[in-house]
Formats: C-alpha cells, sequence, structure tokens
C-alpha cells in the first residue's frame, strides 16, 4: 500500500491509542511485523507553546519507521505550527484525528467536533497541505450521529484539500 510516495509494507496498520502508543509499545509491536505505527494523539497546542510532556511523545527511533504523528486542534494557526514540528521531528505521516469523541476535546472544538465545522476542518486541511510535505492523513468518524451526512461532507473535503488518505472509525461520534 502507497500513501503519497510512501510504502507500507506489510499493509498493516496501528491504530493511536491515548496513553498506549508510545515509543516502548509502537517497537514491540513493529518487531511484531506492523508495517505502519502511529503515535498517541498529541495536542498541537503542546507542542507549539513546548510542553515537555508533549514534546516528549515525538520520540522515535529509526527501527520504527515508517511512523505516524497524530496530532488534535482546533485553531488553524496552531495546528499548521505544530505540523511543522511534527515534520521536522522526522515523522514520516502527518495525522490529523476529527475522530476522537472524549468530552475534553469536543468541548475545544477539536477532533470528531471538527466533523460539525467543516469550515474549520478545509482551513485547517489546506493550511496544513501547504505547510508540509510528507504525506498528510485524516482520521475521521463514521459520522457525527447516524445519518453519516457530516463524514461523506468531510470525505470531500479531505480529497479537495489534497490529503493522501483518510481512515474512517466505523461508529458516529454520538
Amino acid at each position: 500500500m502507497n500513501i503519497k510516495n510512501l510504502t507500507i509494507d506489510p499493509v498493516t496498520v496501528l491504530a493511536p491509542l491515548a496513553g498506549i502508543t508510545n515509543l516502548p509499545f509502537r517497537r514491540i509491536v513493529k518487531a511484531a511485523g506492523c508495517g505502519l505505527v502511529c503515535s498517541e494523539m498529541i495536542s498541537a497546542t503542546g507542542l507549539v507553546y513546548g510542553s515537555v510532556k508533549t514534546r516528549a511523545m515525538l520520540a522515535s527511533i529509526p527501527a520504527e519507521k515508517p511512523l505516524s504523528v497524530q496530532i488534535f486542534g482546533a485553531d488553524p494557526d496552531i495546528m499548521t505550527e505544530a505540523a511543522k514540528i511534527v515534520e521536522a521531528s522526522g515523522a514520516d505521516i502527518l495525522d490529523v484525528n476529527c475522530g476522537c469523541a472524549v468530552k475534553k476535546i469536543l468541548k475545544s472544538g477539536a477532533g470528531a467536533a471538527l466533523m460539525k465545522n467543516s469550515d474549520v476542518t478545509k482551513v485547517i486541511l489546506t493550511r496544513l497541505r501547504a505547510a508540509v510535505q510528507i504525506p498528510l492523513t485524516i482520521k475521521i468518524r463514521s459520522g457525527w450521529d447516524d445519518s453519516c451526512e457530516d463524514a461523506f461532507k468531510i470525505a470531500r473535503i479531505t480529497q479537495d484539500c489534497g490529503v493522501d488518505a483518510i481512515t474512517v472509525h466505523p461508529r458516529t461520534a454520538l
């Protein structure tokens, strides 16, 4: 499988899991034969404002390559700066979280809340595509609610913005 110019072989992908997919876990999964590993969901705000704990989440080693780093946030300027930090850290893929349904994340307008705010999502994706050269991917839910209308709308926006791949979490946010 190819995502932009990056080959994923074998075609197995570790999903980002908050509090789980840290460097030691990713190393174990990679050694077991996973083709692509992904970081935990990382706060764009924490990266931009230099949180030591957040920056530590970017730690990586060559043996786990390729590595996808997932960020979350709702401010286009902050997300753009965070994307540049992720690319400079050596990540192979930048993934945008538009699927987290945790109340704390939703209240900030990030995660799955971006599925309801397609105008902001479009601005973020447009800016990120212009800001980084590495493959850009996005994770969404199958919809905000059972209508799944939001998922189709976001998928079209994703395509129009030049995002390289989309992952769908097959549950609604509600």
